[in-house]
């Protein structure tokens, strides 16, 4: 039955069918007790370019290889997946990405069963996960037995979509994949009958491919597989005109033609099309794979090239001249296969086919990529895509780790086998802190069920690629290539899983990784080893033996080693909670530590280095600090010093020594000040500051928590704050946190206070906020809630009568506001926010707890030495600086303030400048108003006894981005121009009225 139904779909050849069944199973039977479906296409299909849509029939010859009876039919129609009401649609609304489920027709892709047959019988499919139709379902018309055969013909139309995700249309550009009814896989698990979402690819079965394509005569075409009749187009796209084309028109046994015009789809080859004026047919033969793919374009350029028997080809586009032509996406071609053939063994199929697609980034299919640019890097990634997921085949979306990390993995090696540095020290750190922030999941779960789209690229991109670095770790360099060139030999064109993967890692290695495997692929552990003790002791013979103990803190293990500066003397299993172990040595070992390469992804190596007496485990980096960036290291805390210095009319020059300091950038944050003002006369002469933050032995998920103590310019106090974010996905718009505040504030030398500012008072306060910030493209919208509340204490003055030092009250505090900033008319961005606070108490407000109506509140710009104390620079009276905040109405004086305020803020800003790189990022052009109904304690109303006051300005400004490495700043030159109390205004001056000229500057942003 299958000879005959076979011989049918290759034309009636018998001999090409024995030699094609045998090219298809002489790979099946290497290992014992597998089993993969037969497939043999027969297609045929013409392209009406004006309305895209192709039209094809196609021949499924089926044989069930499998133990099991099989009642059901399956074929993917994955173009489906690419307009609204898909699977896929609904997994981008669900996460803010816009790309199909708004699509009209014609820019929406279909594919569409017109006519079906099974086994001879007309059947109509029915799509079990409707609306989705990525998946087409018929109930076969008898049990199809093991080792028994079917026939499928099914008829079809299909389009792509105008919009490229892994297939794609723009003009004559036609790059098509997944375009015809594809065999859903039969496999161990069952039928693998599956919709197309965002995360995950596909699985398909290895088949024979007999494709002829009647199109249109000036088009050139790169495919899958190798032309055995018509022309492709090479030779006019011919970048080198002497080129002698390579087609390879025989490496395949001829198959069977027909010669009798007219048959159409039933027909074979290029014999059986009726092809119109200024059309072409071409037809393609492919063996032993399970996708053919395709791309069209006329204006294509072709390079040609050879590595060992296998032909490699490049099409690219006229344009892409300098990035992609005189062999440059050639040559880094072959260089890729080079790579690949001496990790894993021989390229299996005859052709590689590189070319420019209509998508950015890249996808890989067998025989060929379609890739976005011509970076080594990417190239590599993708030709990888040929062993592990095109011969190495893999289902993509149940276990992706199979093949993205898997090359990823082979192009970091390549880079660091070629001398452009190892990929591991920044890959580890970035999984690094997925894992601390518990962001990782499972890298073997099935891909949709990832919180995310990015938590899927992430997992199965770059942890899966730490993964295979853990196991080269574990079973070393030489024993990580056999373990590669093993799985090829065996596993090529073929089926692969995690169990055939690892059954080959055990074999070679001859070790039990389940404990590796279990970790990295199907939980998400945390690994912390400390060195607890050294003892050393010299032998009689004169070496050394040394004893370390090593205690396991985490919930993970990796094998640990031991070793000092220069010398790696031993490596632990590092699984018992507690591990003794000894070695001995030629010379005594220095200052011993765990993990000194930093292999073991060990998330806190500051406890693991041996104590030493004045410095305990201290691992340290002293540098110059750099306030254009912060320096991280991952094994050390990093302690950076600068010298500053600032004036005010108190202390006069003030000198200082800073110290910033953390741990991985994100850990162990501290921030010292040590100072000492230099005017002969002043007293509080020294002051200091401390802040501690996020120390890595405590973590906490997703919570920054910081303490800090200053005495300092007159105040002295303390501030404990924690911040606890509620995003709930690692991509996610919306940035919702949760927060408290505590704080003690202390007046203790009025010479440094701004009278107008202070009051001889302290605080002691605390309280909630909630805050969040959401992202809908280029509008981004704030809020923020925060409520404080405690006592105020104040010195009543002389000739006040009391029976203690202070006068005590209770008081609260409110605040919230809300801010947006959108595109608007004509390229402009306009920006709206939203204000209001109210304080309660008995009493009137000291000074430093009102509610100022232009900016800042004294305490938030205590930490800023240029606005801290009288006459430092940015208060100085010939100085007009605003620090925003508050009701933000900036025209206006900083010392006003009062109990209560509303207002709202308007900007309209328009950009004249913008680029990507230097230092000046951007330049732009605003106008300004802000208006607020205020408490008359901050201005007297105007009209006598009314007990609010209004209030507005507005005027004109410049602002500018500059940026210099990490640093990056807002700065504000503005004119308000409008001030409706003038002489309330910051830059006042006597005889200007409510339209003045008057300036000020910022460094911050206003809201």
């Amino acid at each position: 039955m299958l000879a005959v139904l076979l011989a049918l779909a290759t034309g009636g050849d018998t001999v090409a069918l024995k030699d094609s069944l045998a090219v298809a199973l002489k790979d099946s039977l290497a290992v014992a007790g597998y089993w993969q479906q037969q497939v043999a296409y027969v297609i045929s299909a013409a392209l009406d370019e004006p309305s895209a849509v192709l039209t094809g029939h196609v021949r499924i010859a089926y044989v069930n290889r499998s133990p099991d009876t099989l009642h059901d039919f399956f074929v993917h129609q994955y173009l489906n997946a690419f307009r609204p009401g898909s699977r896929w649609a609904a997994a981008d609304s669900a996460e803010g990405r816009v790309r199909f489920q708004h699509l009209a027709d014609p820019d929406y892709a279909f594919e569409r069963i017109t006519r079906a047959t099974v086994m001879g019988q007309a059947i109509a499919p029915d799509y079990p996960y409707a609306p989705d139709s990525t998946v087409a379902h018929v109930t076969l018309p008898r049990p199809l037995a093991p080792g028994d055969s079917m026939t499928v013909e099914i008829e079809w139309r299909a389009r792509l979509s105008t919009v490229p995700r892994r297939q794609g249309r723009a003009g004559r550009r036609f790059d098509f994949a997944q375009w015809y009814p594809k065999v859903v896989v039969y496999d161990r698990h069952g039928w693998e009958d599956h919709p197309l979402y965002p995360a995950g690819e596909f699985y398909g079965e290895f088949a024979s491919y007999d494709v002829t394509l009647d199109l249109p005569a000036d088009q050139v075409i790169g495919a899958t597989g190798v032309p055995v009749e018509g022309d492709p187009g090479w030779e006019r796209a011919r970048a080198d005109t002497s080129l002698r084309v390579d087609y390879q028109r025989g490496y395949y046994a001829p198959r069977p033609t027909s010669d009798a015009p007219g048959r159409g789809a039933l027909g074979v080859g290029c014999g059986a099309v009726q092809v119109a004026a200024g059309r072409k047919c071409v037809r393609f033969d492919a063996e032993q794979v399970h996708h053919f793919a395709f791309s069209l374009n006329p204006r294509y350029v072709y390079e040609q090239g050879r590595y060992g028997d296998v032909v490699v080809r490049v099409l690219y586009l006229p344009g892409d001249s300098a990035t992609w032509g005189r062999g440059l996406a050639l040559g880094r071609t072959i260089t890729a296969l080079a790579w690949l053939d001496s990790l894993y063994g021989t390229f299996a199929w005859p052709q590689l086919t590189n070319l420019h697609r209509i998508d950015r980034g890249s996808t890989e299919f067998p025989m060929m990529v379609m890739d976005a640019s011509a970076g080594q890097g990417l190239i590599l990634h993708e030709v990888g895509h040929n062993y592990t997921m095109g011969m190495l085949a893999n289902n993509e979306w149940r276990e992706a780790f199979l093949d993205e990390g898997f090359t990823d993995f082979q192009t970091g090696w390549f880079a660091e086998a070629h001398g452009r540095g190892s990929p591991y020290p920044e890959l580890e750190a970035r999984v690094l802190f997925l894992d601390l922030e518990r962001w990782s999941e499972p890298v073997s779960m099935v891909s949709e069920r990832y919180r995310d789209f990015e938590t899927y690229g992430q997992m199965v991109y770059a942890k899966a690629q730490l993964f295979y670095e853990q196991l080269r770790y574990v079973v070393g360099d030489a024993a990580m290539r056999r373990i590669l060139r093993t799985y090829y030999a065996r596993w090529k064109l073929k089926h692969v899983d995690e169990s055939a993967f690892r059954a080959v890692c055990e074999e070679v290695s001859k070790q039990d990784l389940g404990w590796l495997f279990g970790q990295w692929l199907h939980a998400t552990p945390l690994i912390d080893y400390r060195l607890r003790r050294v003892e050393r002791r010299r032998l009689a013979d004169g070496q050394w033996l040394t004893a370390v103990t090593i205690e396991r803190r985490g919930d993970g293990w990796m094998p640990v080693e031991i070793g000092d500066r220069d010398t790696i003397y031993a490596r632990a299993t590092g699984q018992p909670e507690v591990e003794r172990v000894e070695f001995a040595s030629a010379r005594e070992p220095g200052r011993l530590m765990l993990d000194p390469r930093g292999r073991a992804h060990d998330y806190d190596m500051l406890n693991n280095r041996e104590r030493r007496p004045g410095v305990g485990r201290g691992a340290w980096e002293f540098r110059i600090d750099d306030p254009t960036r912060e320096t991280a290291r991952r094994d050390r805390l990093v302690r950076a010093w600068m010298p500053v210095g600032w004036y005010n009319d108190a202390g006069g020059v003030t000198l200082g020594l800073r110290e910033r300091s953390n741990y991985l950038g994100a850990y162990d944050r501290g921030l010292l000040f040590g100072t000492v003002a230099t005017r002969p006369a002043a007293t509080g002469r020294f002051g200091g500051y401390l802040r501690f933050a996020d120390p890595i032995g405590h973590l906490t998920l997703r919570t920054q928590t910081s303490v800090a103590a200053w005495a300092i310019e007159g105040r002295a106090g303390a501030a404990f704050s924690i911040d606890r974010s509620l995003r709930r996905h690692l991509a996610s718009r919306a940035d919702p946190h949760v927060g408290f505040d505590a704080l003690w504030m202390a007046t203790t030398n009025l010479t440094y206070l701004d009278r107008r500012l202070w009051d001889d008072a302290g605080t002691l306060e605390a309280g909630p906020w909630v805050a969040t910030a959401l992202a809908r493209g280029a509008a981004v919208v704030r809020l923020r809630l925060g409520a404080r509340g405690g006592l105020v204490y104040s010195n009543p003055g002389i000739g006040v009568v009391t029976s203690t030092r202070y006068d005590v009250e209770g008081f609260g505090r409110l605040t919230g506001e809300a801010s947006v900033r959108a595109p608007f008319w004509l390229g402009t961005t306009l920006g709206v926010r939203l204000f209001g606070a109210g304080y309660a108490g008995r009493s009137i407000p000291v000074r430093q707890r009102r509610i100022p109506i232009a900016g800042a509140d004294p305490y938030e710009t205590f930490t800023n030495p240029l606005l801290r104390s009288r006459g430092a620079l940015f208060v100085r009276p010939d100085v007009q600086y605003h620090a925003p905040g508050n009701a933000n109405l900036r025209g206006f004086r900083s010392n006003l303030a009062g109990r209560w305020a509303v207002a709202v803020n308007i900007e309209l800003t328009r950009s004249v400048f913008r680029r990507e790189a230097g230092i000046l990022r951007e330049v732009a052009v605003e106008a300004f108003a802000d208006g607020g109904v205020v408490d008359s304690l901050a201005v007297p109303a105007s009209a006598p006894g009314r007990w609010y006051t209004t209030l507005y300005d507005g005027g004109v400004g410049l602002v500018v981005r500059p940026r210099v490495r990490d640093l990056g700043w807002t700065m504000r030159l503005e004119v308000p121009f409008v001030v409706n109390r003038w002489d309330r205004a910051a830059d006042f001056r006597p005889g200007e009225g409510k339209l003045a000229l008057r300036w000020q500057f910022s460094l911050e942003p206003s809201f």
